[in-house]
């Protein structure tokens, strides 16, 4: 095994999968380093239907559309404040070219996408732990590692990427890693079976019911079991009673609404319970010379519309063109060279965040659930919540931002008193 790379790609998650296998599939010489053994658990297992083109173009869609997948065809939201309800179904989108996705357990998905990047040619070394970037002159170098049981090693290479998702090795190395006020949350999460679905396409959609400051999902699988997960404010974790367990939290939690208890029927847990917290965050930075952060690693908005791993696959295709284009030019990766990757990525989590921080405003959310909105409305809303969100129509702008405006108005006629005060729906 060699001991210097074109790129050290820390993190084989969609991310880290996603740019070594177009990097190695260029002839790139690509070594992944991975913490943990494939296949492993993991959350965020709703797809977006903007994903499937980037998995198109990474040579892996039909070894996705094989392995079974549930087709999503869309979601559902209930605001249980008011009574209100909206489906979004993609079909429906400005651009119908992308009506579906798939809910996928993230242990065979992300094993499937490592998979096909060593197929392209990537080195893959699991149960190895990155220690330490190197940097020399200010210039990423290379890393310091360990494998399982081994001693410390080095690697040299021409570009160091970060994709370590939630962990963000080098961001929290940096310094550079700032935590979003507005989006502390905290989530439980486990996986059911027997929880009843409907029949037809919409047994794929994904549930999203919004009860006492606390929103739900039910994601449902093809084998019959389904991912039950609420997100809450951190507050929340510390009311139930003392010596509470996860367990315990997660079900008293699930327990309160009677809107998931009507949906999850006779459904048992069958996983542990497992929890996140504080998961909202960006790093100042996304790049410098010799290295790249990509996918959760540069920023994590919120888990309600499933941006995940979209937007980790689009970020690592976009940093993989950047660094290839720049290997090509001068034999080596600067800052200056990834400035074009920087803005496209962070464009794009500022087009979900404005619609996140949106979901978390009672008005927002009382329209969103009301009755349906103008077509056109609809369909740009469904665009963005379907991942379209790198080249946005101005025509679909103008229909955004006339929305955002006229939920502005109502929530000023609401201060000043000329309107009912909303429900409380997700607590801000």
């Amino acid at each position: 095994m060699s001991s210097s790379y074109d790129a050290i790609v820390v993190g084989g998650g969609p991310a880290g999968s996603t740019i070594s296998a177009l990097l190695a599939r260029s002839g790139r010489s690509v070594v992944v380093l991975e913490k943990e053994k494939f296949p492993r658990f993991h959350v965020g297992e709703s797809l977006l239907p903007y994903g499937l083109p980037i998995l198109e173009r990474i040579g892996v869609l039909d070894k996705v559309r094989k392995a079974g997948f549930q087709e999503k065809y869309g979601a559902y939201f209930w605001n249980e404040a008011n009574g209100g309800i909206r489906p979004v179904v993609f079909a429906d989108a400005a651009d119908d070219r992308h009506p579906m996705a798939y809910q996928v357990k993230r242990a065979d998905f992300d094993a499937l996408l490592l998979g096909h990047a060593r197929e392209m040619g990537a080195e893959i070394r699991e149960q190895t732990d990155v220690r330490e970037v190197l940097f020399e002159n200010g210039r990423a170098v290379g890393i310091r590692a360990a494998s399982s049981g081994g001693a410390p090693f080095e690697l040299r290479g021409r570009v160091v990427v970060d994709a370590t998702g939630q962990d963000a090795f080098l961001s929290r190395k940096l310094g550079t890693r700032r935590f979003d006020k507005k989006l502390k949350r905290a989530s439980l999460f486990a996986h059911f079976e027997n929880v009843p679905r409907p029949e037809g396409r919409e047994a794929g959609d994904i549930l999203l019911p919004v009860e006492n400051g606390v929103w739900y999902w039910i994601i449902p699988f093809s084998d019959g079991s389904s991912s039950v997960g609420a997100v809450f404010d951190p507050v929340e974790a510390r009311s139930g009673p003392e010596g509470e367990t996860l367990d315990q939290r997660f079900e008293r939690i699930v327990q309160r609404s009677g809107r998931m208890r009507e949906l999850l029927g006779g459904g048992r847990r069958t996983t542990p319970v497992r929890g996140i917290s504080d998961y909202s965050a960006t790093s100042v930075r996304f790049r410098g010379d010799g290295w790249a952060m990509i996918g959760d690693a540069a920023a994590f908005l919120d888990p309600v519309f499933s941006t995940g791993v979209f937007l980790a696959m689009a970020t690592g295709e976009r940093a993989a063109h950047d660094i290839e284009r720049a290997l090509l030019t001068h034999g080596r990766v600067d800052a200056s060279d990834l400035a074009s990757y920087e803005r496209y990525a962070r464009t794009l989590f500022r087009r979900f965040r404005r619609f996140v921080y949106a979901f978390y405003d009672p008005v927002f959310f009382e329209a969103f659930c009301s009755e349906a909105p103008f077509d056109k409305i609809r369909a740009a809303v469904t665009t963005t919540l379907a991942g379209g969100v790198e080249q946005v129509p101005l025509s679909s702008k103008i229909w955004t931002s006339l929305m955002f405006l006229g939920v502005g108005f109502d929530r000023f006629r609401r201060r000043i008193g000329l309107g009912p005060k909303p429900e409380e729906a997700v607590s801000a």
